[in-house]
C-alpha cells in the first residue's frame, strides 16, 4: 500500500494546499492515507503560527488527512537543511511513508535533484568564495549563492548551468524542494519525490477570487484587519476568505477568534523578545541558538536606541533597525524564537535528530496506518505529553520534548492567557465525518 507523506506549516490552510492532497489522490488512488507532519505553534521563518495546532489539525482531517505529526520546535523553526532533515528523517523513520509530495516554483523535479546531488559546499573553492562575498558585504544567503554558482559553473560535467542555478535558488520552496531530495539521497530511502508546481499568483498580497494567495498574504491580510476593525467587524470579514481556503480552516479561525483567542504573529515575537534582549546578559544572549556573539551584539546596540511610535508598527521598526547584509531578517526571528523558548546552540548540536514522533490527529483510515506506525517506527509515538516522561534517561528526547512544551506554553499564554494545555490535551479523531476532541 502506498501511504504519502507531506511536510508543512498550515500558516493558515488554504486552496494552494487542497491541490497537493488532489494530486496526491490522482497519482496513487482515491484511497490512498496522507500523513503531514506539521510545524507546531512556530513555524520555520521563527514566528508564532497565526492559529494554534489543534486548530490546523482539526481542518487538516476535515479535508481528507489521515495522520497528523508534529514537527519539533527545534526543526520546525530551523534553517532550511535542519527543517529538511527533522521532517523527512520523521516520515522516513515512521516506516510506513512510500512517497513524499511537496511544491516548489520549478517545474522540473530532474533539475531540482540534480542541483540535490551536487553538494557545492564539499568543494575548496565553495569556502573561499563565500569568505570573499562576505568581506564584500554581501549578505551570507547572496554569498552562499555565489559561492555555489562558482563551483557550479567550474564543473565540466554539471547538468545544470550556474545561470539555471541561481534562477531556481532564489525561490524559497525551491530551496526547500531540493533540501527535501537531498535528506532522501543522503539517507539512503526508498521513498519516491513527487512535485507539484506552483502555479497562479501564490506570492499575490491581494485577495482576488482567481488568485491562490500564498499563505503570506492571507496572514497580512487577516492580521491587518485584526488590528484595524471591530471584533464583530473583523469576524464578519473573514467571509471574503472562503474564495482561498477550506470551509473547515475559516470555522476553525473563527472559533478561535470568537472565544477571544488571538491570532498571532511577527509583532507579538518582537514585542515580546525587546525586553529579553534588554535584559539579558551579552555572553547568555550570545549562547542562544542561532544568535552567535555578532548578532546579540548587534542586537543590543541596536534595541538600546529603538523609541516606540505608536504611529509606526512595531514589526516595520524593529526590522528597519536590525536588519543588515550580515544579518538577515529571518535568521534575527529564528534567534528571537529560540530566546523566547530558550533554546541554545548546544541544544542545536544535541538534538541533531528526531527522537520521536508526536501525534495529533487521526481518521478511521489513519487509524490503519498507525497501526502500521507503532510496529515498523524506529522512533517512539507520543499520544500524550507524559509519554515524554518514559524517556527521561534519554537527555536529547527530554530536551527536545521541553522545548516543544515551551513553545506551547509561550503561544497559549500570549494568545489566551493559558498554559500546560499539553496535559490536557488528547490526539483528535475524525471519524464518520465528525471531529473528537477534548
Amino acid at each position: 500500500m502506498s501511504v504519502a507523506g507531506i511536510v508543512a506549516e498550515y500558516n493558515p490552510l488554504h486552496n494552494g494546499h487542497l491541490r497537493l492532497f488532489r494530486k496526491v489522490r490522482e497519482d496513487l488512488g482515491e484511497n490512498t492515507p496522507i500523513v503531514v507532519i506539521m510545524s507546531g505553534e512556530f513555524v520555520q521563518r521563527g514566528i508564532p503560527a497565526l492559529t494554534d495546532r489543534t486548530s490546523r489539525v482539526c481542518a487538516l482531517l476535515s479535508c481528507g488527512v489521515d495522520v497528523v505529526l508534529e514537527l519539533p520546535f527545534t526543526f520546525a523553526t530551523g534553517s532550511a537543511n535542519r527543517f529538511a532533515h527533522g521532517a523527512v528523517q520523521s516520515l522516513i523513520r515512521s516506516g510506513v511513508v512510500t512517497d513524499l509530495y511537496f511544491g516548489a516554483e520549478h517545474s522540473s523535479l530532474s533539475d531540482l535533484s540534480a542541483i540535490a546531488d551536487m553538494d557545492p559546499e564539499s568543494d575548496p573553492m565553495f569556502g573561499e568564495v563565500l569568505e570573499d562575498c562576505q568581506k564584500k558585504g554581501l549578505s551570507y544567503a547572496a554569498s552562499w549563492q555565489q559561492a555555489a554558482s562558482s563551483v557550479i559553473a567550474s564543473r565540466k560535467d554539471s547538468r545544470i548551468s550556474s545561470d539555471d542555478f541561481e534562477r531556481i535558488i532564489r525561490e524559497p520552496n525551491n530551496i526547500l524542494a531540493v533540501a527535501y531530495l537531498r535528506e532522501i539521497s543522503r539517507s539512503g530511502s526508498s521513498i519516491r519525490p513527487h512535485l507539484l508546481v506552483r502555479e497562479d499568483s501564490y506570492h499575490e498580497e491581494d485577495l482576488k477570487e482567481s488568485s491562490f494567495p500564498s499563505a503570506t498574504a492571507l496572514r497580512k491580510q487577516i492580521l491587518t484587519r485584526y488590528a484595524t476593525l471591530s471584533k464583530g467587524g473583523f469576524i464578519s470579514s473573514s467571509s471574503e476568505l472562503i474564495p482561498h481556503m477550506p470551509i473547515p480552516m475559516i470555522a476553525e479561525m473563527l472559533h478561535l477568534w470568537n472565544a477571544s483567542t488571538i491570532p498571532m504573529g511577527e509583532k507579538d515575537l518582537i514585542a515580546a523578545s525587546i525586553p529579553l534582549i534588554r535584559s539579558t546578559d551579552p555572553a547568555r544572549l550570545s549562547s542562544v541558538a542561532h544568535m552567535g556573539s555578532q548578532l546579540s551584539g548587534h542586537l543590543k546596540s541596536e534595541v538600546r536606541s529603538l523609541h516606540f511610535d505608536p504611529q509606526k508598527d512595531i514589526s516595520n521598526t524593529f526590522r528597519q533597525a536590525v536588519e543588515t547584509r550580515c544579518f538577515s531578517y529571518t535568521r534575527i526571528l529564528r534567534a528571537l524564537a529560540s530566546l523566547a523558548v530558550g533554546q541554545t546552540e548546544d541544544d542545536l548540536s544535541l538534538l541533531s535528530d528526531p527522537g520521536y514522533l508526536r501525534l495529533l490527529g487521526f481518521s478511521e483510515k489513519g487509524r490503519t496506518v498507525l497501526k502500521s506506525m507503532r510496529s515498523s517506527s524506529d522512533l517512539p509515538i507520543f499520544s500524550r505529553a507524559s509519554d515524554a516522561f518514559h524517556f527521561g534517561k534519554d537527555p536529547s528526547i527530554s530536551r527536545m520534548d521541553e522545548l516543544d512544551r515551551l513553545s506551547h506554553d509561550w503561544w497559549t499564554m500570549k494568545a489566551r492567557n493559558t498554559f500546560e494545555e499539553d496535559f490536557k490535551r488528547e490526539v483528535i479523531q475524525f471519524k464518520r465525518n465528525r471531529l473528537y476532541r477534548s
